[in-house]
């Protein structure tokens, strides 16, 4: 059965929804990792103490994480890892579930985020659409090559469409 679960991808992929109906789901505890990485008003933690509540948790017996966080320790999250589903999904979609979540964020705050994480701002909204651009065209390449190695081949699901990621939460594939 499958007790870890790394959940990766770009931004506004839906890793947090998947991850939380899956937490659901499977009984599995989930973790964002915005919710350790950002501090109160957006504010970035320090990498080692970063690091060091990620490796906390990946020495559990069971989880769902959702996101990067430090790419020093990424690849030790995907050794310990039962399932990675690696959400790669058209860069045009990001970018309009972003701009959704953006707009979102007029009324309601991501809940996964610490207090006074206002995400609605033309500044951070501009940062998020440079960070969907780098993430595509520099991290996605090096993260399809990680995945392509033997250890990580077989345990990695790549979602590649929307219907594929509705399919993960009725596909018995995830709990195996």
């Amino acid at each position: 059965m499958t007790r870890k679960i790394a959940i990766i991808g770009n931004a506004g992929g839906g890793k947090t929804t998947l991850a939380q109906k899956l937490g659901a789901q499977l009984s599995l505890p989930v973790t964002h990792v915005d919710s350790i990485q950002f501090l109160a008003g957006m504010k970035i933690r320090p990498h080692a103490e970063s690091i060091q509540i990620l490796n906390e948790i990946e020495a559990r017996d069971a989880w769902i994480i959702d996101g990067f966080g430090p790419l020093d320790i990424i690849e030790n999250r995907f050794q310990l890892a039962d399932r990675i589903l690696f959400i790669d999904l058209p860069l045009w979609r990001h970018y309009w579930w972003c701009t959704k979540r953006q707009m979102q964020n007029l009324w309601s705050k991501r809940g996964e985020l610490p207090p006074g994480c206002d995400e609605f701002s033309i500044a951070q909204t501009r940062k998020l659409y440079r960070t969907l651009w780098k993430v595509h065209h520099q991290m996605r390449p090096e993260l399809i090559r990680i995945l392509s190695r033997p250890q990580f081949k077989n345990k990695t699901l790549r979602i590649q469409s929307h219907r594929e990621w509705l399919d993960v939460l009725k596909t018995p594939m995830i709990t195996t």
